[in-house]
């Protein structure tokens, strides 16, 4: 019974594995500033592919380390502020980003995005634009740089700059994308529905004085937790 339960939960779990992404994967090249201008935030504008959650924000470092604290946002095209966080001094990982994790932002499919960090002038930290063979994850169109206003701090970075200029990085997020099921990702959940109804039949529940014998409670309360975690994963 124990077994058949598991085979049950295993076949669901399978089905509904999301993975994490980086938005900006590769470039090469690109022109160093030390700042835009004097206190601005600098990113760039994207469309999503696909529905988004944003797991975490970071900041290129463009020395192998971030030297200052960076406040870095996500906006809708309407100029709504949707999450941000502040990316403290430290190593960068091994794509030259100093992430933090957030509560995730829900990103709808085929709307229009900006990413932007504060930059300020001698603050340590360059950030590079104009850059080569910019690679980006495929939940995502690349639509060019952003800025906010000369001297607005951390702000919407609603000017758009042409996509020739190659962003500017500047900011980055990771993300996850709900694993859309293959056809055998089906069969394999149509495996575990069998499995949790085989469950749900094996026994038949006998009725002494009224009462159900505590075996069948026992395999009908395992076959409800099993259902239960079905419905929670599928909805």
């Amino acid at each position: 019974m124990k077994k058949l339960l598991m085979a049950a939960a295993i076949s669901i779990l399978a089905v509904g594995t999301a993975h994490a992404n980086t938005a900006i994967t590769s470039f090469t090249g690109g022109t160093s500033f030390g700042a835009f201008g004097t206190d601005e935030t600098v990113g760039f504008v994207f469309t999503t592919n696909s529905a988004l959650s944003v797991t975490a924000l970071g900041w290129f470092g463009t020395d192998g380390a971030v030297n200052a604290s960076h406040q870095i946002g996500i906006w809708n095209a309407g100029g709504t502020l949707l999450g941000s966080a502040t990316v403290t001094p430290g190593a960068v990982d091994g794509t030259n980003v100093r992430y933090i994790g957030v509560t995730p932002i829900s990103l709808a499919s085929g709307q229009q995005y900006f990413i932007g960090g504060r930059d300020t002038l001698g603050d340590g930290d360059n950030y590079l634009t104009s850059v080569s063979d910019l690679v980006t994850d495929a939940a995502i169109t690349f639509n060019g740089s952003a800025t906010s206003a000369a001297g607005s701090g951390f702000a919407f970075p609603s000017s758009i700059n042409n996509i020739s200029t190659g962003g500017r990085f500047g900011a980055n997020f990771q993300f996850s994308v709900a694993a859309v099921p293959e056809p055998q990702s089906w069969a394999l959940m149509i495996v575990g529905f069998g499995l949790v109804g085989g469950v749900m039949r094996r026994r038949p529940t006998a009725v002494v004085l009224g009462c159900r014998t505590r075996s069948a409670a026992k395999t009908k309360g395992r076959a409800v937790t099993c259902a239960a975690l079905l419905f929670c994963l599928l909805g």
